[in-house]
């Protein structure tokens, strides 16, 4: 069982419990994708977007958008659907222990938030490189800091553990208290 990393100032224990907050938060989004695909894996999805999305919020079904939509709609299979949504209940499971480990104060979990997170950021920067927009800046932007924050606090806790072994094996073993000797009086 791993312990709890080691004491924090308060203002820390609040920032990593924003990031936990912020995955599982994640992890419900997910969670719902996942069960909208596989709600989806039996219906109409194309006669759906066109009843419930493109008529209602009036947009124009002969846009180049709208059609891309619909093309990629219909190419969807129940089996492709199907593995949509097992795909997305794994990044929710995945998003799900980051989180709760990260509430717990679980050094495991800030290893798993900076491996997870950090082998993804290429891909988020390849993605502002195709198409920029401010908001995947601003993803970005929140999961550089994120990684950052958490690569300090585990360089922090190696150092300070580093010291405190240091610390530890510098001190000397006490040494059996000897008793004086006592002289009888006569």
């Amino acid at each position: 069982m791993s312990a709890p990393a080691t004491k924090i100032a308060p203002w820390e224990n609040i920032v990593l419990r924003l990031i936990a907050i912020y995955k599982l938060l994640h992890a419900a989004f997910f969670i719902a994708v996942g069960l909208g695909f596989l709600h989806f894996r039996h219906h109409d999805i194309v006669q759906f977007l066109r009843d419930y999305i493109i008529g209602p919020y009036h947009l124009n079904p002969e846009s180049r958008i709208v059609d891309w939509v619909l093309d990629t709609a219909s190419t969807l299979t129940s089996h492709k659907l199907a593995l949509l949504g097992y795909a997305a209940f794994f990044y929710a499971a995945l998003f799900a222990a980051e989180g709760v480990g990260l509430y717990l104060r679980k050094r495991w979990a800030e290893y798993l938030v900076v491996i997870v997170t950090g082998s993804l950021l290429p891909f988020e920067i390849y993605e502002i490189y195709v198409h920029a927009t401010w908001w995947k800046f601003v993803i970005v932007l929140g999961n550089l800091l994120i990684v950052g924050y958490l690569i300090h606090r585990l360089r922090l806790d190696c150092h300070n553990a580093h010291a405190k072994s240091e610390e530890a094996s510098m001190v000397p073993a006490a040494s059996p208290v000897e008793k004086p000797e006592v002289s009888e009086v006569p």
